[in-house]
């Protein structure tokens, strides 16, 4: 018998920093490096910015009361994506990264961008997987996929 996972894609809300915060806390120091450039720990108050909007929308991906996954776009097009460890290669950071780019069109951005470093495989292989462009150097990847903003 297979379970299949329920997961409810949204947009964040405010009462939802706690469970974020508790998403960050679930990531190796390793997984940290490759999100922020550096071994950086999520605070309070960043998780809280997080659930704000303001230059950005985030997307929560939702399991059985517990927030497994992140995605945050900015008015630049820039966006950032966390999964949780346990629930990774089963689509879910696919899934949270289409979910930004139909925003980004609603919101008529030009194009949406991830900067990554190179050993982060899997966001490497969403963004070959969704037709973005990508442009890799020693130290850092960019993805890019232009979008029809007029």
């Amino acid at each position: 018998m297979s379970l299949e996972l329920q997961v409810n894609y949204r947009k964040a809300e405010e009462k939802d920093w706690e469970k974020i915060l508790e998403l960050y806390n679930s990531l190796s120091s390793e997984d940290l490096y490759l999100r922020f450039f550096s071994y950086h720990r999520l605070t309070l108050e960043e998780a809280k910015k997080i659930v704000s909007g303001g230059d950005h929308y985030t997307i929560v991906a939702e399991s059985e009361g517990k927030i497994i996954g992140e995605g945050t776009l900015y008015n630049d097009g820039e966006f950032a994506l966390v999964v949780h460890p346990n629930y990774r290669r089963i689509g879910i950071g696919t899934e949270i990264v289409r979910k930004l780019i139909e925003k980004a069109k609603e919101e008529k951005l030009c194009g949406v961008k991830f900067y990554t470093l190179p050993d982060n495989y899997p966001m490497i292989r969403i963004g070959k997987k969704l037709g973005f462009t990508i442009s890799e150097d020693v130290d850092e990847v960019f993805g890019y996929l232009k979008l029809n903003c007029s």
